[in-house]
C-alpha cells in the first residue's frame, strides 16, 4: 500500500473511531461528574481534536478564518457556557409549570416505567432529540425571523473548528438547548439519560471539521463533514429549495424526508467549492454586536443615535471666525 493509499484509508477509519471514543468520554465523563470540575471539558476535547485533524487532514477548498477570530472565540464561549444557562432560567420555570399545575408532581409522567424499559426510552431520547433538531432547522431555513437568526451561521466561508458554534444565541437555544429541557420535564429513566444524552450532538459538532476526513457509509447515517459541507455550499443543489441536509446529528431523517444530497463519483463523496451565504453576495460578518443585535432590529437605531450625537455637538460648537 503506497503512503498516500494508507492516509485515504485513516482519512476514513478516523471517523468512526473518533465517534466512538468521543461517546466513550462522554459517558466517563457523566459517571465521573467531571464537568464539574471543568465545565463542558468534553465538547472542548472534540473541538481540540477537529483543529489538529484540520492540520493533518488538509482540506483542498479551506479558507482562513482567522479575519474573523475575534467573532468566532466570542460566540463560541456564550454559546457554550451562556446561552444553555440562560435559555434555562427563562424556559424551565414555564415547561415545570405544567405539570406541577395540571398534574401536580415535578415531571409529566408518574414513574419512568410508563416509557417501557430502559433500552427502549435510550432510543426515544436519541430519535426524539435528533427529529426535534432536524425540523427545527429547517423552520430556521424557511420562516423568515427564524432565517434573520440562523443566516448568521452561514455567512462563514469554510466550516472549521473555530466556527462550530458561531449562532445567534435564540437561534442556538432554539436547535439545542430547548429539546434538553423538555426531556428534562418528562420524567425518563436517568440511567437512560446517562446513556443516551452524551451519544447526541457528537456528530453535529465534529460536522463542522474541516479537515478533509471521509465519512464512507458512515455518511448515510450520520452527520459527517462531507454531509454538512453541502448544507453550508454557497450554492444550494437544484431542486432543494431554501437548502439540504439539515440533520443535526443524524443524515438518514434527510434521506427519509428527502433533503439529502450527497453526490458520489468513483465511490468518493465530492464537495462543494465554495461555503458561504445561499446564492452568494452576502459576506461573512465579524462583528458579534451585529450578529448579536442585527436579527432582533436592535443595531440599526444605533447609527441614527450617533448622527444625532454629532448634529448636536456640531451646534453647540462656537462659529468659526
Amino acid at each position: 500500500m503506497t503512503n498516500r493509499a494508507a492516509f485515504y484509508v485513516s482519512s476514513l477509519v478516523i471517523v468512526p473511531a473518533l465517534f466512538a471514543a468521543f461517546y466513550g468520554v462522554r459517558f466517563l465523563g457523566r459517571v465521573y461528574a467531571i464537568d464539574q470540575w471543568v465545565p463542558k471539558w468534553d465538547t472542548l476535547l472534540i473541538l481540540a481534536t477537529m483543529v489538529i485533524l484540520e492540520r493533518i487532514y488538509t482540506y483542498k477548498y479551506a479558507v482562513s478564518q482567522r479575519s474573523v477570530q475575534a467573532r468566532d472565540v466570542i460566540s463560541n464561549v456564550v454559546n457554550l457556557y451562556v446561552t444553555g444557562a440562560v435559555t434555562g432560567m427563562i424556559v424551565l420555570p414555564v415547561l415545570a409549570f405544567f405539570p406541577e399545575h395540571f398534574l401536580g408532581r415535578k415531571f409529566v409522567l408518574a414513574s419512568p416505567e410508563q416509557l417501557g424499559p430502559v433500552w427502549l426510552q435510550v432510543l426515544a431520547i436519541i430519535l426524539s432529540v435528533s427529529l426535534f433538531r432536524y425540523w427545527m432547522h429547517r423552520l430556521q431555513h424557511s420562516v423568515p425571523f427564524l432565517w434573520e437568526l440562523h443566516s448568521y451561521h452561514h455567512r462563514v466561508t469554510d466550516i472549521q473548528a473555530s466556527n462550530t458554534y458561531v449562532s445567534h444565541p435564540i437561534d442556538f437555544a432554539l436547535r439545542n438547548v430547548v429539546i434538553s429541557l423538555m426531556l428534562g420535564v418528562i420524567g425518563f429513566n436517568p440511567f437512560a439519560l446517562l446513556i443516551a444524552v452524551p451519544a447526541t450532538n457528537i456528530s453535529g459538532t465534529f460536522s463542522h471539521c474541516g479537515g478533509d476526513v471521509k465519512g464512507g457509509l458512515l455518511n448515510y447515517l450520520f452527520v459527517t463533514p462531507e454531509v454538512h459541507r453541502w448544507h453550508h455550499s454557497a450554492k444550494v443543489p437544484e431542486g432543494y429549495g431554501y437548502s439540504c441536509n439539515y440533520g443535526v446529528e443524524f443524515s438518514f431523517w434527510d434521506i427519509i424526508f428527502g433533503t439529502f444530497y450527497l453526490p458520489v463519483k468513483n465511490g468518493v463523496a465530492q464537495q462543494p467549492e465554495r461555503i458561504g451565504y445561499p446564492g452568494g453576495g452576502v459576506p461573512d460578518e465579524g462583528n458579534y454586536l451585529k450578529l448579536l443585535l442585527v436579527p432582533l432590529g436592535l443595531y440599526r437605531p444605533l447609527p441614527w443615535f450617533m448622527q444625532v450625537l454629532r448634529v448636536k455637538g456640531r451646534k453647540g460648537q462656537q462659529p468659526a471666525e
